[in-house]
């Protein structure tokens, strides 16, 4: 039998779903056609954190590494730390007593004294070159003189017919002997005091090399102690003269000696990449021997200084940085130069001015997003940028 003719309640069973049906079909023709599902839309993934541009780090507001990174507030303060620590040993010591000082001086090493020694020999000829060269020409210049003095007057007389003409041409030749021969003497003299200069300089280069500076080995009083300390080349801007510095030697560990730094060397240390500081210290009681070695801290002058978080320094690619805020959730990635350490912070010389909030305990959670920022900066040899698949 048709469902037609069936009962009111089966008919409306079927044809209200059909209605139904054929009123739904269109709009999921729609959706489909148009790219929306059919069903409710899915929630979108938000990353907790990301890049969002050059050193540019974004953290999910709320999410639990957000939570997990603690803030702190850079701010200045006045310290008196060493701004570095470095080894340095007593190279020449000048105790009290009669006699020359230059025969007092006591070294760490034979080889030192003998080049000293050397020095003192080659100063003492430079000396006497320039007195002989000095001299020698004015012994040149008046016998010269004496000579043209003689052919001038026999010219006169030559003239009046008083003396012959062989005598003149005679005292003529003698003043040219004269003067070829001072020229040759001036000359060797020139000479002798370049060579003396020279070898002068090239042993004062070597008492550089050997640890000394030739300068306080003439103008240190007695009682003092000469003392160097090698810094690295990437530190050399952080040393001046007249810095102050203390030393704390492994023998004489109980006390702390103060003293500035009076010269430093010329030319850096091929084999090292250091520059020797050189500095003095009272030693008046003749504590020091030639050899000790110390903990030398450079730079104990007080200064305002910022200190950070130890935790919050990230180290990468030879450099340090920091994580600086930039706005809500918004972190920025900042270059620092760092200093020595003090307690849990570290000073920072150079990158950040004071006031900022930075990212303290927790930096590290943030390292790899770090190192990828660093990545993105640097092309890679064959063109392509990092992340590129191809």
């Amino acid at each position: 039998m048709s469902i037609f003719h069936s009962k009111p309640s089966i008919r409306l069973k079927w044809i209200l779903p059909a209605i139904g049906l054929l009123i739904a079909l269109p709009i999921i023709l729609v959706r489909v056609l148009s790219g929306h599902p059919a069903g409710p839309p899915e929630p979108q993934y938000v990353p907790v954190v990301g890049l969002t541009g050059p050193r540019l780090i974004a953290v999910k507001t709320g999410s639990l590494l957000e939570k997990k990174l603690h803030v702190a507030t850079i701010q200045k303060q006045q310290v008196s730390t060493p701004l570095l620590i470095v080894t340095g040993a007593v190279v020449a010591r000048l105790p009290k007593g009669d006699g020359p000082a230059e025969d007092r001086w006591q070294f760490n090493s034979l080889d030192l004294a003998a080049v000293y020694a050397d020095w003192q020999r080659a100063a003492a000829e430079m000396d006497f070159n320039r007195k002989r060269l000095v001299k020698i020409r004015e012994l040149t210049s008046a016998q010269y003189q004496s000579h043209k003095l003689a052919v001038e007057r026999l010219r006169k007389l030559v003239a009046t017919g008083t003396e012959a003409i062989r005598d003149l041409t005679s005292a003529e030749a003698a003043l040219l002997q004269v003067q070829l021969e001072g020229q040759k003497d001036v000359y060797e003299a020139e000479t002798a005091l370049t060579v003396s200069v020279r070898t002068h300089a090239a042993l004062e280069r070597k008492l550089f090399q050997e640890g000394v500076d030739p300068l306080l080995l003439e103008s240190s009083r007695p009682g003092i102690s000469l003392v160097i300390a090698d810094v690295p080349e990437l530190k050399i801007s952080d040393v001046s003269v007249g810095q102050s510095c203390t030393a704390r030697f492994y023998g004489l560990s109980d006390r702390t000696f103060s003293g500035k730094v009076k010269s430093l060397a010329p030319t850096l240390s091929p084999e090292r990449h250091t520059l020797r500081v050189f500095f003095e210290l009272e030693d008046l009681y003749n504590q020091f021997k030639p050899g000790m070695y110390a903990e030398i801290g450079l730079g104990t002058d007080p200064r305002s200084a910022i200190l950070v978080p130890t935790d919050g320094v990230l180290h990468s690619q030879n450099s340090d940085y920091v994580f600086v805020n930039a706005g809500p959730g918004l972190w920025r990635i900042v270059e620092v130069r760092v200093g020595e350490s003090v307690d849990d912070r570290v000073e920072i010389l150079g990158g950040l001015q004071g006031g900022e909030n930075m990212i303290g305990s927790g930096a590290i959670l943030l390292k790899p997003m770090l190192v990828e920022a660093l990545q993105y900066e640097v092309p890679p040899k064959d063109g392509r940028v990092s992340g590129d698949k191809r």
